[in-house]
């Protein structure tokens, strides 16, 4: 059965690092957000102006040129879909993983789900993390972007819930902070051998055409980095303690691979590694 990996979540939580990042294992393709690809209200302009992440223009990318007119077309998302994958096994043979990254939890997900070995990656950015970023972004009020963050998470939650689809949830500051650990992770759950080409984005196969601008930004490819802004946000700060309601769902969709993880196997804080060292060092 065709693996498909899909990344969930809200927007603005890292999944073009991600997709790039997973795309440079020589099992698995990155092709974006293949939803807006497939909705896009002007698909000329997609193609001809879009940088795609591998340096071409849609039009002319090794990949989206023989594709150019399923944005345009009538057909329904599960038929465009079914043609993606033909073209993406023609093209790269039937073992190759495709990787889908349109975070929303779309109806299209429950027939791929059905048709396909899906797993799906969880993407979710700390709260405070989010909420400041998308203040900085629009001017909003950050308790109503905070607010948006819990409700659209709890919507997405209970659509793959509904839809019995098996997952995997990965915090992205878990994501920047410890690519390795995490991406070893993420390596398991899809069934893939771990790959250190992976702790280099810019050697990405992935070939995303719509997404964050990131996918073209030589410094961000080159690795993962952490906005940390938010921790100096006095305004943030102040209503943390009004928002602390949230922290539940944030330590679970953020931080569950840090904290229940074993003592052991966590490499920068585990106690028992700290332990062995002052034995042998004779501390």
């Amino acid at each position: 059965m065709k693996k498909v990996i899909y990344i969930a979540g809200l927007g603005h939580s890292g999944s073009t690092i991600l997709d790039m990042a997973l795309g440079c294992h020589s099992k698995i393709v990155g092709l974006g957000e293949i939803y807006a690809v497939f909705n896009k209200k002007n698909p000329d302009a997609l193609f001809k102006n879009s940088t795609c992440s591998c340096g071409e223009k849609g039009k002319d990318c090794d990949f989206w040129k023989d594709l150019q007119e399923i944005s345009s077309s009538e057909n329904s998302t599960k038929k465009k879909y079914k043609k993606l994958i033909s073209v993406f096994t023609k093209k790269y043979g039937k073992d190759m993983i495709l990787l889908d990254s349109s975070k929303n939890s779309y109806p299209y997900l429950k027939f791929l789900n059905k048709k396909y070995d899906l797993r799906v990656i969880y993407l979710t950015r700390d709260f405070r993390n989010w909420t400041y970023s998308r203040f900085e972004r629009t001017g909003k009020p950050m308790i109503f972007l905070a607010l948006r963050w819990f409700l659209e998470n709890k919507k997405l939650l209970f659509v793959l819930k509904k839809y019995k689809i098996n997952k995997m949830s990965v915090g992205y500051e878990e994501l920047a902070l410890y690519p390795e650990f995490i991406l070893k992770k993420i390596s398991a759950f899809v069934n893939v051998e771990f790959s250190e080409n992976m702790l280099n984005p810019d050697n990405t196969n992935s070939h995303i055409i719509n997404g964050n601008i990131s996918r073209i930004d030589k410094e961000k490819r080159t690795g993962f980095f952490y906005d940390s802004r938010w921790l100096t946000s006095g305004r943030l700060m102040r209503i943390t303690g009004i928002l602390s309601f949230l922290n539940k769902m944030n330590n679970r969709l953020v931080y569950s691979n840090i904290s229940e993880s074993k003592e052991g196997d966590f490499y920068i804080f585990g106690k028992q590694k700290k332990e062995t060292l002052l034995k042998e060092h004779n501390e």
